[in-house]
């Protein structure tokens, strides 16, 4: 057995030498034969068993189960942590939600990154075997989900920026961890809530205990789909990364006309990315991906629920807004001096920077070029953001429309319309910064032209 996890670490790429190792250590058998694994394939490494105590089950049957982790421990020459949450769980302030299960589970973790990065450990390795990958993917089945929840339990995933979560044996089956461990006469505890129907994962576990009576190695095929079945879903999210990258405009959101392109199960896959790069794709369900997905699809616009986040679908582009994110400041006005030029102006969108010449010149795409002697005898000139009842003349036409239709016809989506930089002179708009001059302030040949580099904020 120690030839295979061996063979798994260095396919998962482990490689320690005095390195230190976290295990995740409950006291049963799956937790202490990766320990005792652990020891055998890296004889230098300092193993640290860390046993998290929730605060949720008996103290008997806790103290049970630290007793089986240090005899397991002094085995496998580790030492014994023993971190309790019990007390995050309580918290009212902590940001988890969801089942009590899931909660116990996102403070376990939280407790193991702390634990690994306090010993300079790069790695927590769990007793995860084929079982639990096998229950993991049917009970994503139950609940509906596709591909990622039936391929859900990957051999290693990040749990922070320095610590990886590693499951080398989730080739092996419970009855052989087992095995292992009894075979070193070492004890392993029992948590009596595995036998409890109600909890759908150990029905899960019952369930296919009896259907491998009927269909022998069944478990053995389910996990084989689930391995095949993360294969596909590595390639999905591949292309996925290209397609959102491809979307992707200079103003950082994203083109609905690119994405209306793409097959309706690849785009539900990019609005869920770009939603996630918010950090915001918590509770971001099927229903609300697939129904923006639907309105990119048939050209809506709007405002769409997206977990944490709102998706706003305007002037042919997609924008994620944050809900959690601190709103920025709503106006801006800076004066502007030009008997001091060059200069550079900052905004709270954005920075401008403004310098002269004796001619119009062709510039970067986003400055723009206006008449600089039609600019000092307009009067004040400022920077500032839109106000309500705001005109302006575009290059081309001779009455004023509203700056808000202009700001539309332009693509600049319904979100961003406020952040927009206004170049004013004498109270008139003479140029939307990184969009386009107003008419009576177009250049004229062979004339001295004031021209603007304008570089959008992040916001």
């Amino acid at each position: 057995m120690a030839t295979l996890f061996a063979r798994a670490c260095g396919l998962l790429g482990l490689r320690f030498g005095a390195q230190p190792i976290v295990v995740a250590c409950s006291g049963g058998a799956d937790s202490a034969a990766t320990l005792l694994l652990a020891r055998a394939v890296f004889p230098q490494a300092p193993l640290i068993a860390c046993y998290v105590d929730h605060g949720i089950r008996p103290k008997r049957s806790i103290a049970r189960d630290v007793a089986a982790v240090r005899a397991q421990a002094r085995a496998a020459g580790a030492q014994v942590l023993v971190k309790r949450v019990a007390r995050t769980l309580r918290r009212s302030d902590q940001p988890d939600r969801g089942s009590p299960e899931e909660r116990a589970r996102n403070a376990r973790y939280r407790a193991l990154v702390q634990t690994a990065e306090r010993a300079r450990a790069a790695v927590v390795l769990t007793g995860h075997q084929r079982d639990d990958l096998v229950e993991t993917s049917i009970l994503a089945l139950a609940r509906g989900s596709g591909i990622d929840g039936v391929a859900a339990m990957r051999p290693t995933r990040r749990l922070s920026e320095r610590v990886t979560l590693a499951r080398p044996l989730l080739w092996a089956t419970k009855a052989q961890c087992s095995a292992y461990v009894l075979s070193h006469g070492l004890p392993f505890s029992h948590d009596e809530t595995n036998d409890d129907p109600s909890i759908p994962r150990n029905a899960v576990r019952m369930l296919v205990s009896q259907l491998e009576m009927s269909v022998p190695q069944a478990s053995r095929s389910i996990a084989r789909s689930a391995a095949l079945l993360a294969d596909d879903r590595a390639l999905l999210e591949g292309m996925s990364a290209q397609a959102l990258v491809q979307a992707r405009t200079e103003a950082g959101d994203f083109s609905s006309g690119m994405l209306r392109k793409l097959p309706r199960a690849l785009l539900r896959r990019v609005v869920r990315a770009a939603v996630a790069a918010t950090k915001s794709a918590r509770d971001f369900s099927f229903t609300h991906c697939d129904a923006i997905a639907r309105a990119i699809k048939l050209g809506r616009g709007g405002r769409y629920h997206a977990g944490n986040a709102t998706v706003v679908l305007s002037s042919g582009k997609l924008v994620v807004e944050a809900r959690d994110k601190k709103s920025g400041p709503r106006s801006a006005r800076v004066a502007i001096d030009l008997s001091r030029l060059p200069a550079t102006y900052k905004t709270p969108f954005g920075t401008a920077d403004l310098r002269t010449s004796a001619s119009q010149g062709r510039g970067r795409r986003t400055s723009l070029d206006l008449d600089l002697e039609r600019l000092r005898s307009a009067g004040e000139l400022e920077l500032r953001t839109p106000r309500a009842g705001d005109v302006c003349v575009p290059s081309g036409r001779r009455h004023a429309v509203s700056l808000a239709r202009f700001l539309a016809k332009a693509g600049v989506p319904a979100t961003r319309r406020s952040q927009a930089c206004l170049l004013c002179a004498g109270g008139r708009i003479a140029a939307v910064l990184g969009l386009r001059v107003m008419d009576q302030f177009q250049p004229v040949a062979r004339k001295p032209v004031l021209t603007v580099a304008w570089q959008a904020a992040d916001i």
